[in-house]
């Protein structure tokens, strides 16, 4: 394995995935197309074609051109609309034919790789909540905002295509968005991770369009791109999984960059590459840890402090200040539990 491996050249997505809506959204707002493939390896001959694929650093190149060029609030979410009811995407057409919303999730998590590379998400429960955690697998600094928007845009289009209504959503953005009444759901900013909360009952509730047929047929395409985009982590995805697996011990940089096939000083500058380092990633595992522990509401500081690799609870009370302001016990508090 290289630094190449984690690096948004070697994540390969279709041009039907994406960019020709994206590139279509934005002529017909009035912008030249070579204005938006500038700067990239896109010819305008490559989108006439049925398998053309791009990297997808020149996939992030086309999100700055579009924001540069257009200032547009709704286009991600436009975007995202347009994706979900592409017949192009095999990953989306499946979405629609799921049985419920879970078994459409759980496809899309798996096939994530084909659509958003560049992001991945933790899924978990949260008393009478699903909740679906973004982060960033790459360094998306400058683009996260706009892919966040794309992917919940997206997830909010199918549950309100196939629910009916987006009554109990709620999307939490780490960033405040000035496009409040553009999200269609209850929407609070200035959080601290970015998170979309779906009722429980929501969450096996029947599709409109359910077809066991059309999902099996759609999964099946979505199996055979695999041979041409190739399932691959980013490198913050891949840190953050090596560290939580071994909590309560932690890997030293040494012996993270080993488990990746890297040499410590290539791993050191790929994630200076990532706006970050290796200890920030670290305390991310552990802020992430403790937070899911504290909301199943069951643990004293003591056993967290075990739990995370501090060497008493005083060290751990003293970092979840910092992470989110609260002591502990006050955001056990905020979930209710006795």
């Amino acid at each position: 394995m290289s630094a190449r491996h984690f690096d948004s050249h070697d994540k390969i997505l279709l041009l039907q995935h994406g960019c020709t809506e994206l590139l279509a959204l934005a002529q017909r707002r009035g912008v030249e197309l070579h204005k938006l493939l500038s700067g990239t390896s896109i010819f305008e001959q490559d989108l006439q074609r049925p398998h053309g694929r791009l990297h997808h650093a020149d996939w992030l190149k086309l999100l700055r051109n579009c924001q540069h060029q257009l200032k547009s609030p709704e286009l991600p979410f436009l975007l995202g609309n347009a994706m979900l009811n592409s017949r192009y995407i095999a990953v989306c057409q499946s979405l629609q034919y799921a049985k419920n919303l879970k078994q459409a999730l759980c496809h899309l998590y798996y096939f994530r790789h084909q659509l958003f590379p560049g992001l991945y998400a933790r899924l978990y429960q949260q008393n009478d909540h699903i909740v679906i955690e973004f982060k960033a697998a790459l360094g998306l600094a400058a683009q996260q905002p706009f892919m966040l928007t794309i992917v919940c845009s997206l997830l909010l289009s199918l549950i309100k295509q196939q629910l009916g209504s987006l009554t109990g959503v709620s999307v939490q953005l780490q960033q405040d968005s000035a496009e409040h009444q553009l999200w269609g759901c209850e929407l609070s900013v200035n959080q601290p991770c970015d998170t979309l909360r779906i009722p429980l009952p929501l969450w096996q509730h029947a599709f409109h369009d359910a077809d066991p047929a059309q999902f099996k047929a759609a999964r099946r395409t979505c199996r055979q791109l695999n041979h041409v985009l190739i399932k691959q982590r980013g490198v913050l995805e891949s840190i953050c999984r090596l560290q939580q697996r071994a909590l309560p011990q932690l890997l030293s940089q040494e012996q993270v960059a080993s488990a990746l096939g890297l040499s410590n000083s290539t791993l050191k500058r790929l994630l200076s590459r990532h706006d970050t380092n290796f200890a920030r990633l670290i305390d991310e595992v552990r802020r992430d840890a403790a937070r899911n522990l504290l909301q199943q509401g069951q643990y004293s500081n003591r056993q967290l402090a075990l739990k995370l690799g501090y060497s008493d609870e005083h060290n751990f009370r003293r970092a979840f200040k910092r992470w989110t302001g609260l002591i502990p016990s006050s955001f056990k508090g905020m979930f209710h539990f006795n």
